[in-house]
């Protein structure tokens, strides 16, 4: 038979447990593509970031010994998708419609016998992802764009500067990894509130709700034998509550009085006095 010191302590340790899941487990909530909050009211809100233009950064690789650069252009809007201006000698077009975030490729050759002069192909257009399909990470410090099997991370990265952004890592092609710079990507105290005084409360009162079931049939079933619905505490208490809901509620509605007796015997006290409840 389990003592009655080991169901208090397992009851304690589940009832800590639970309270340090409601009152630590925090995420960053998404209200919007481009804004998250805490349930404390601060957040990220990169809404003053939008512009008329994209973001742009670019990076190169060097391939054939030098003979020939690949240079990737990745342009990027925060919050909003906006159609991105394209090059006319482009030999391939999937940005073509309003977006996020975009991937310009081109392959630039040295032309034969002259120093420093490259010719280009005219590169291509990637689409990487759109605002409406993204998602904020849950400590609020990066967006996740998704494209099919694909994703671009764009980290968000606290800074006094001018936005800017910046590339990241290209080891997996179909995980990017890029950083937007942002004083908008501080932490700060957002006009959303965070849980209320009332839910707050409501959670206090479930949890001990818990913590009284758990104790009571733990008790009745281990310490008293108890078996089937006889385990559940103060059983005959729970059992009379809707009948003692109604008379309440009926005492209620006629004044606080009690209801009119019928003639009969006189008894002690009056049955129709405060003093017969």
């Amino acid at each position: 038979m389990i003592g009655v010191n080991n169901i208090y302590c397992l009851s304690i340790v589940f009832f800590v447990f639970l309270l340090k899941t409601v009152y630590t487990e925090d995420i960053c909530v998404a209200k919007g593509p481009c804004s998250c909050v805490f349930s404390n009211g601060t957040g990220i809100d990169l809404s003053l970031t939008i512009k008329a233009t994209f973001y742009s950064t670019q990076s190169y690789k060097l391939k054939n010994n030098g003979s020939q650069y690949e240079l990737s252009t990745y342009f990027y809007h925060p919050c909003t998708d906006v159609l991105l201006k394209v090059n006319s000698t482009a030999t391939n077009n999937s940005c073509d419609k309003p977006l996020s975030i975009c991937r310009h490729k081109t392959t630039l050759d040295l032309v034969p016998n002259k120093t420093d002069t490259f010719k280009t192909d005219g590169g291509n257009y990637e689409f990487l992802g759109r605002s409406n399909v993204s998602q904020f990470s849950a400590d609020g410090k990066s967006i996740t764009y998704f494209n099919g099997p694909s994703l671009t991370l764009v980290t968000l990265v606290c800074a006094q500067t001018d936005d800017q952004l910046q590339v990241v890592s290209l080891v997996d092609p179909d995980n990017i990894v890029l950083s937007f710079y942002s004083r908008q990507a501080c932490l700060k105290l957002l006009e959303e509130e965070g849980r209320s005084f009332g839910s707050t409360l409501l959670i206090i009162f479930f949890s001990f709700v818990i913590l009284y079931l758990v104790l009571g049939i733990c008790t009745k079933k281990f310490l008293m034998g108890a078996t089937g619905i006889e385990v559940v505490p103060n059983l005959t208490f729970w059992s009379d509550l809707p009948n003692l809901v109604k008379d309440g509620w009926a005492f209620a509605i006629n004044g606080f009085k009690l209801p009119t007796r019928g003639a009969g015997p006189v008894t002690s006290p009056d049955p129709n006095s405060y003093d017969s409840i």
